[in-house]
């Protein structure tokens, strides 16, 4: 009996191995499949003799010699189906039973499919994912509705600061060709003006030319030099207004050479320094200077250096004169 025990046991752990993870109901039906397989293998190794050398237990209880009958009925008791066989079927589907139960969850009693698919409210693991998935489904729409909807905003955002720098932008540039025309209005203006004041000038010193020859000229230069050597360039032109303002004036010559000679009115005339004098340069340019109309006397037609005149020629300018300015040493007077 021992082959016949071991084959069933490898047997039924084997069909054990397979059936994992199965619901309690298949491990019953594997326990009567293995119960059915344990019958028909008995009868089968019966029938041919299996453990007995060819002959079966029925067979070898005719050939038993004397003293030999406990031991035959003790195999025969332990083939019997009530006390052998069937307490061998018995406790193989307790075992089943014991693996089925064993293969449950302890906290729950759920075995492994319910665990997987279904939950105590009776939806399936699948419905469950499907609630999930349609839940997810709507997430994800709510967050697209709302990322359009930002993206709506970041793009009406955009065109309004789109428009509001187009707006500053004309309004900018507007500004700018006014300031532009203005300027143009306020170039052309001064431009106008200085056109004016250049034609005034012009007049004024055209006004203020006087015909002049060439020994005109030279007297000019010897007596301004004379008279206003050391001083700077205003002073110089200064003389030169003086005998020019003569020239115009009714109370005195009309031409330059008979203003410087006229009897009395020049010292350097009276003591020759005149014709000793080194006419330069920028004696030279004053001179041109006033003959082309610069003017700055006021109207003077006479002067005097108090320091170097006598004392009855400066009482004859203090009482009989008026007194315009002074400059470079030289007073003028009108």
């Amino acid at each position: 009996m021992l082959p016949l025990h071991s084959f069933l046991q490898t047997l039924f752990q084997f069909v054990r191995a397979l059936v994992v993870n199965v619901s309690k109901q298949m491990h019953r039906n594997a326990a009567v499949l293995t119960a059915g397989c344990m019958v028909v293998s008995v009868v089968a190794f019966s029938s041919t003799g299996f453990g007995g050398s060819g002959r079966n237990a029925l067979a070898a209880y005719t050939q038993v010699h004397p003293g030999d009958e406990d031991e035959l009925e003790q195999e025969l008791e332990s083939l019997s189906f009530g006390e052998g066989l069937g307490e061998g079927l018995l406790v193989q589907e307790v075992d089943a039973e014991a693996f089925a139960d064993a293969a449950l969850p302890a906290s729950d009693g759920m075995n492994s499919i319910e665990a997987a698919g279904f939950g105590d409210s009776g939806q399936t693991g699948f419905e469950e994912s499907g609630l999930l998935a349609e839940v997810k489904t709507q997430d994800v729409e709510a967050s697209s509705d709302i990322g359009q909807a930002l993206i709506g905003d970041v793009l009406e955002q955009d065109t309004k600061m789109k428009l509001e720098s187009e707006r500053t932008v004309r309004e900018r540039v507007g500004q700018a060709q006014k300031e532009i025309r203005m300027k143009q209005v306020a170039d052309a203006a001064e431009k106008a003006a200085e056109e004016v004041r250049k034609k005034e000038e012009e007049a004024r010193k055209a006004a203020l030319r006087i015909p002049y020859s060439e020994q005109d000229y030279q007297v000019m230069l010897k007596i301004v030099q004379a008279e206003a050597g050391g001083c700077d360039s205003t002073g110089k032109i200064l003389v030169a207004n003086v005998i020019m303002n003569r020239v115009r004036s009714k109370q005195f010559p009309d031409n330059i050479t008979s203003v410087v000679y006229e009897r009395s009115q020049f010292s350097p005339v009276s003591n020759g320094s005149i014709n000793r004098v080194k006419v330069t340069q920028d004696t030279i340019d004053c001179v041109n200077r006033a003959l082309d109309g610069e003017d700055y006397s006021q109207g003077a037609l006479y002067f005097m250096n108090r320091k170097a005149s006598y004392s009855g020629n400066v009482r004859w300018f203090d009482g009989r004169l008026t007194f315009l300015f002074s400059h470079g040493g030289h007073e003028f007077f009108r």
